[in-house]
């Protein structure tokens, strides 16, 4: 009733509650000054600044110095038919403007070739400094390779640059732009270019716009809207023709029902077309779940709807041990139901609708891993299925997969 201003502040490495009374004269716009309380205005001064001992250094232009933020390795190795190793290292600065990634790695075995014929290594640099970011990378792949499926298989050896841009028009949005410039000597072991040599300079262009405004759990998204939708063209510059062009768009939208409890929906389509046209997979854990995650459901031409109702089972467990409690992650139950259909210009009559559904638990240790045990059900959805019929190839309609990693 006095006309203060009541407000709270921070002094002194703690809160305070202050109140300030208008002092103005007549036609002058109000100001507020302290009023007297716990503290004078003076306590709002920053005394340490003052004392030699803390204001003897003089600023100084911000120096970037890269520190080793993640390392990682891996060492694969298959009695009697060869071994892999490899490592990946990711540097940043204080602030987090400036990035840089380092990866190697190497097969060998027997008629595959030493480290040296199959050494696959990269690097990257990224300037987040500006809101404008960019970016450059070198690369070199030497192995036997494979598209979508084991359809195509090819051996290839390439080098290669790129540069990227990244423009955020808000916290949630982004536009994101590649080129780079690729040799490639190709050879073509199986599928429809088999016996066939490519040795080119290739263009590489893709450019994506990007939504994420999602609210995680540590099993994965709970709330929001996430999608990406891509174009991109591999031009291949020696022979005047386009190797390759695509077009994606994947979607996700979280219906949160409860605190914990969501109804996710994902949706994806594909297109793939040119002289050789890439293929994408759509089996597997984060995708259509109980078919084989290679060599079944791919093409160059693809779809897919999942839709998942995920709540929680228990907050946690715990275990009463005579050394103490043992007590592990909560656990997340799931009911889902997938379909899905991939083929080439080749096939567009021959394969229908392809679809499971089930119910599924998980349970995260740390991030990223999340363990995924899913029980369920195939069926044919839609159409027919010539060149791959769930009915013919699995005696029993019923699959049990364990997997990990992340909700989609």
């Amino acid at each position: 009733g006095r006309g203060e201003l009541v407000f709270g502040g921070f002094a002194d490495l703690s809160f305070k509650i202050y109140a300030a009374r208008p002092e103005h004269a007549a036609g002058e716009p109000a100001a507020f000054t302290l009023a007297a309380d716990r503290e004078p205005a003076s306590s709002w001064e920053w005394r340490e600044l003052r004392d030699s001992r803390y204001a003897r250094a003089d600023a100084s232009p911000y120096e970037k110095k890269f520190a080793l933020d993640f390392a990682a390795g891996e060492a694969i190795a298959v009695p009697g038919v060869g071994s892999s190793q490899g490592a990946a290292l990711l540097f940043s600065d204080l602030l987090g403007d400036h990035l840089l990634f380092l990866g190697i790695s190497a097969v060998q075995g027997d008629g595959i070739g030493g480290i040296v014929d199959n050494l696959n290594g990269s690097v990257a640099y990224i300037n987040q400094s500006r809101r404008l970011n960019w970016g450059l990378g070198a690369y070199r792949i030497r192995g036997l390779f494979y598209e979508g499926d084991f359809e195509s298989v090819f051996d290839e050896s390439a080098v290669g640059g790129y540069g990227l841009l990244r423009y955020p028009f808000s916290r949630f949005r982004r536009m994101e732009v590649r080129y780079g410039l690729e040799h490639s000597d190709r050879i073509d072991v199986r599928g429809e270019f088999a016996g066939q040599r490519r040795r080119a300079w290739l263009a590489l262009n893709s450019v994506s716009y990007v939504k994420d405004n999602t609210l995680w759990l540590n099993t994965g998204p709970i709330d929001g809207e996430r999608f990406n939708i891509s174009l991109g063209a591999v031009s291949d510059i020696t022979n005047g023709r386009f190797d390759s062009f695509l077009g994606g768009i994947d979607y996700r939208r979280y219906f949160r029902i409860k605190m914990r409890t969501t109804y996710a929906v994902r949706g994806f389509a594909y297109y793939g077309g040119g002289q050789r046209p890439r293929r994408v997979n759509l089996g597997g854990s984060w995708g259509l779940r109980g078919y084989p995650r290679f060599g079944v459901v791919a093409g160059s031409r693809a779809i897919l709807l999942s839709q998942e109702l995920r709540f929680p089972l228990m907050n946690f467990v715990s275990l009463g041990l005579p050394i103490g409690e043992l007590r592990f992650p909560g656990v997340q139950g799931s009911l889902f139901v997938d379909v899905a259909r991939a083929w080439t210009k080749e096939t567009s009559d021959l394969r229908g609708v392809l679809g499971s559904y089930g119910f599924g638990i998980r349970m995260p240790l740390f991030p990223p891993l999340v363990l995924r045990l899913d029980f369920g059900w195939r069926f044919l959805a839609l159409g027919r299925s010539e060149g791959y019929s769930p009915a013919r190839d699995f005696p029993n309609k019923h699959y049990v997969d364990f997997f990990f990693g992340f909700n989609y």
